[in-house]
C-alpha cells in the first residue's frame, strides 16, 4: 500500500471566530413561547422568490440559555396606502426604539439601516398542531416588559413548548434606549407610543416603501 504521509498537515491553521457561536448539543433548538430580545442581523428582500416581502434575521440575545439561535420572520411590503400590514410595521418600529415623533410624520420611505443591528422584544408562539407556523409580534419595549410581566405569572402547564425560560433576563428598555436615533423631523406629533393595534391606522406614516420621488422622509435608506 502507497504510503501518502507526507501529504499528511499536522500543522494546519485557519482563521475562525467563534464568538457568539453556539455548539451542537444534540437537541432541539426550538424556542417555546415566551418573550425575547433580538438583535436584527439582517433585512433583505429576496427578488427570486418574493419580491413583495422582506426578510428578517433575528438573533436572540435574551434569555441567555438561548442567546445565539436565530429566528426568520418576514413582512409583506404594503400594496396599498391603508394596507394593514402598515400594523405590523409600526409594531416592529416601535419594538426599536422609535417614537412617534419618529413616525407620525406623514408618509414615509423605510430601508434596512432603520432596523439592522437594533435590538427587539417580541412574543414568540411556536407552531403546534392547531398552528402551522410559528408566530412573531414585536412590541414596545414598555409594552413588551408589561406582557412579560404577565407571561411569567402563568402556570408552565398553560406555556406552549414547556420549560420555558422567561423568568429572568433583563428589562427591555436600556437596550433600545437612544439606539433609534431621530432619523425624521423629530419635533412632530410627540406622544404616547401605540401598542395596540386598532389606533395605528390613524397614527401611522408607513405606507411608502418605495422610492422617494414624492420627497416624502425616510428611515433607512
Amino acid at each position: 500500500m502507497e504510503d501518502n504521509s507526507n501529504n499528511l498537515d499536522h500543522n494546519w491553521s485557519f482563521p475562525i471566530n467563534l464568538t457568539g457561536v453556539r455548539a451542537p448539543t444534540g437537541q432541539d433548538t426550538a424556542l417555546p413561547e415566551g418573550y425575547y430580545q433580538a438583535t436584527i442581523s439582517e433585512m433583505y428582500i429576496n427578488t427570486s422568490k418574493n419580491a413583495g416581502r422582506v426578510v428578517i434575521k433575528l438573533k436572540v440575545t435574551d434569555p441567555p440559555e438561548f442567546s445565539g439561535v436565530v429566528r426568520t420572520d418576514g413582512l409583506n411590503v404594503p400594496k396599498s396606502a391603508d394596507d394593514k400590514v402598515r400594523h405590523y410595521w409600526r409594531g416592529l418600529a416601535e419594538a426599536c426604539g422609535y417614537q412617534p415623533s419618529h413616525l407620525d410624520v406623514g408618509e414615509m420611505n423605510l430601508g434596512p439601516k432603520a432596523f439592522v443591528n437594533k435590538v427587539v422584544g417580541f412574543k414568540f408562539t411556536p407552531k403546534s398542531e392547531a398552528d402551522k407556523y410559528e408566530d412573531i409580534l414585536y412590541l414596545a419595549p414598555a409594552e413588551w416588559t408589561k406582557q412579560k410581566e404577565a407571561f411569567k405569572a402563568r402556570p408552565p402547564s398553560q406555556v406552549k413548548g414547556a420549560e420555558a425560560s422567561n423568568s429572568g433576563g433583563a428589562t427591555l428598555g436600556q437596550e433600545v434606549a437612544g439606539s433609534a436615533g431621530t432619523l425624521v423631523d423629530s419635533s412632530r406629533n410627540n406622544g404616547t407610543a401605540t401598542t395596540g393595534k386598532n389606533d395605528v391606522l390613524n397614527r401611522l406614516g408607513l405606507a411608502g416603501a418605495g422610492n422617494n420621488a414624492s420627497g416624502a422622509p425616510s428611515l433607512g435608506n
